[in-house]
């Protein structure tokens, strides 16, 4: 069985994930992370800069589709991955799985994101806004519909620690 993690940067998806995925004798992958590798170790943000965004996205389907079909996998999803069709399609039709969006409060986003230099250095800025809170409430108005109708579980970890959410995905996604 597969656990896709599904939300927005910043939620817990990678810390939680690798967790999750030690405890369950499963093999953790970030797609960000193996988008990179495609693109020669660069970052989001260097790719997004060098190649394009429909680069980036183009990549991003491939490695969904690719992830989903194999089998004792922990995957987190990158925050716009479910917005590209074929890559939502992919997760949507992936079978023997269980899809699950961390749901985080704006706010705490912010605080999680904020304190992260490596995002800041590695992650391009998604809107006009160029990031900071504003940014963060209008993504989610947009991908917050579209996580919660492919979920399977929704789990709120606005206030929840990294142990919390993997004991709650233990007891009621596994």
């Amino acid at each position: 069985m597969n656990i896709i993690l599904i939300g927005y940067r910043g939620c817990g998806k990678t810390s939680i994930g690798k967790s999750l995925a030690a405890k369950l004798w499963k093999t953790f992958i970030d797609v960000d992370d193996e988008i990179c590798k495609r693109f020669n170790n660069k970052t989001v943000a260097q790719i997004w800069t060098d190649e394009g965004e429909p680069a980036y996205r183009k990549v991003e389907v491939e490695v969904t589709r690719e992830l989903v079909a194999r089998p004792n996998m922990v995957i987190g999803l990158g925050g716009g991955t479910l917005m590209q069709a074929g890559a939502r399609e992919a997760v949507e039709q992936a079978p023997n799985t269980v899809r699950v969006y961390l749901r985080c409060a704006p706010e705490e986003l912010h605080k999680r994101i904020s304190g992260d230099a490596k995002s800041a250095a590695t992650r391009p800025a998604l809107t006009k806004f160029g990031g900071g809170i504003d940014e963060i409430k209008h993504m989610l108005a947009e991908r917050g519909p579209v996580y919660e109708a492919v979920a399977d579980k929704v789990l709120d970890v606005s206030h929840l620690p990294i142990d919390g959410a993997v004991k709650y995905l233990l007891a009621h996604c596994v």
